[in-house]
């Protein structure tokens, strides 16, 4: 009777015995203290997951608050951005006019033509021979910066293809395929070059020549000079491109005087076979002063 329990239930009525076998009473124990586990592990796994609900709304809410200050300075910088944008947009307007005044100023300085100034005397002339011409050739502006191109823009008042306004053209635009060699019109010294595509230039060069004369080279694709470098008539300083304000690949070109902006095409048809033309229809240079300076320096490099 070891392994039995005897349970007894006394009533009115009389006394009754029950024997329940050990096992069971081991079984029921096991039962009721897993029940007592899945119980407490429910309880905290429940407040687990109640903490974790709680942790993640409380971490949605700070997405939120950042979310919203985040909205906000957005808000806030496109405003600024706005009212930057139109005071760009006013500085530009402002640059435009100041470029437009510059142009009559340019005028003039020197732009227009200039009939008072005495031609070069045939005294002078005759002094000139052909080897003072080839020496004049390499050192003043002269020929064509490109093979191959056709005149897309001439020197002077035209309406500008991008703005649509009556503008000045200070120099010739010479339409050619993109990456064209483009070549030293005379021998200098590199003054400036802007090798990244800002500005209305975009990739610039521009070269000091000899007895004042300068020339540009502008909207270029790419650049092969420095600032410094010493260049030779007929030396490639990039390629044409399309850079800056252009609406089309090609190269615009420039020839400067001291404080004055030359028609370019009278030095693109500039040659030895018509050396004395230059004389006549650019009349804004002191050319006798200029080629006796030059006959006198040629005759010390003797």
């Amino acid at each position: 009777m070891k392994n039995r329990l005897i349970i007894t239930i006394s009533d009115i009525k009389g006394t009754k015995s029950y024997n329940i076998h050990q096992l069971f009473r081991k079984f029921f124990f096991i039962i009721l203290t897993a029940t007592f586990i899945l119980l407490a592990g429910s309880f905290l796994f429940i407040n687990y997951l109640t903490s974790e609900v709680e942790q993640v709304k409380q971490s949605k809410k700070n997405q939120e608050t950042q979310l919203n200050i985040l909205k906000e300075k957005e808000d806030k910088l496109v405003s600024q951005n706005k009212l930057y944008s139109m005071q760009i947009k006013s500085k530009v307007q402002d640059i435009e006019e100041l470029s437009s005044k510059l142009d009559e100023i340019h005028t003039i300085i020197g732009i227009e033509d200039d009939d008072t100034k005495e031609e070069i005397t045939k005294k002078t002339l005759d002094t000139i021979n052909e080897n003072k011409k080839k020496y004049a050739l390499n050192l003043i502006p002269n020929g064509k910066p490109l093979e191959k191109f056709r005149y897309s823009s001439n020197f002077g008042y035209r309406i500008n293809p991008v703005t649509k306004k009556r503008q000045f053209h200070r120099g010739l635009d010479m339409a050619a395929p993109r990456k064209t060699p483009i070549r030293a019109t005379a021998d200098g010294i590199i003054e400036y070059v802007q090798s990244r595509n800002i500005g209305d230039y975009g990739r610039v060069v521009k070269v000091q020549h000899n007895y004042g004369f300068k020339t540009v080279y502008a909207h270029m694709e790419k650049t092969f000079v420095n600032v410094g470098d010493i260049i030779k008539k007929g030396q490639i300083l990039g390629l044409v491109g399309n850079s800056g304000r252009s609406t089309a690949p090609h190269l615009h070109y420039e020839v400067r005087y001291a404080n004055m902006v030359l028609n370019p095409r009278r030095f693109v048809d500039w040659n030895l076979s018509n050396f004395e033309e230059i004389f006549k229809k650019e009349r804004k240079i002191e050319w006798e002063s200029l080629v006796s300076l030059i006959n006198s320096h040629q005759t010390q490099l003797r």
